[in-house]
């Protein structure tokens, strides 16, 4: 004989339910304060609740207690901005960096060009490393732009008289 008992009693304890809820949520807001964004809320609201504490006490023994206040609330907002806006001023800032390392590596490019046209001026040889290499990328840039083969022939010929010209020039030749 078999027979289906049904019981009227739950399962399982609803307090205990209620306690695996709070571990959970606990164990979850360990987990959000652990990241570095979790971090600084935490920080910033121990900071926050040690200032009105503090404004608490000075404002009970102060006559002039709502301007303290006032003052205590704009520097409060002006933090909470500093705060909020924290990603857009990281980006700003990176882009400041950007911009600051593309300025002076520009402006060391333009002294090593004036050291090397100042060389240039004193020895004659590399006034014509120089003038060939102009005349090699004027030649190229015709070349490039024309785009037919006949200009770039002519283009290779005229890089080897140069280079040869240069070589001569460099041993003393001409």
């Amino acid at each position: 004989m078999t027979q289906f008992i049904k019981s009227s009693h739950p399962d399982h304890h609803e307090g205990a339910d209620r306690i695996e809820a709070l571990v959970d949520a606990t164990q979850q807001i360990s987990r959000d304060v652990t990241g570095k964004h979790g971090m600084a809320l935490l920080i910033a609201s121990a900071l926050a609740a040690a200032v009105m504490a503090v404004a608490y006490e000075v404002m009970d023994t102060d006559t002039e207690s709502h301007l303290l206040m006032i003052w205590m609330v704009l520097w409060m907002a002006m933090f909470a901005m500093l705060i909020l806006s924290a990603g857009r001023l990281r980006l700003a800032g990176l882009q400041l960096k950007v911009s600051l390392d593309a300025w002076s590596s520009s402006l060391a490019e333009a002294r090593a060009d004036q050291r090397l046209w100042a060389m240039a001026k004193r020895d004659d040889r590399v006034m014509a490393d120089l003038q060939a290499a102009m005349d090699r990328s004027e030649v190229l840039a015709d070349a490039a732009g024309a785009g037919n083969a006949r200009v770039l022939a002519q283009a290779a010929r005229a890089k080897r008289a140069l280079e040869s010209k240069s070589n001569l020039m460099q041993r003393g030749f001409l």
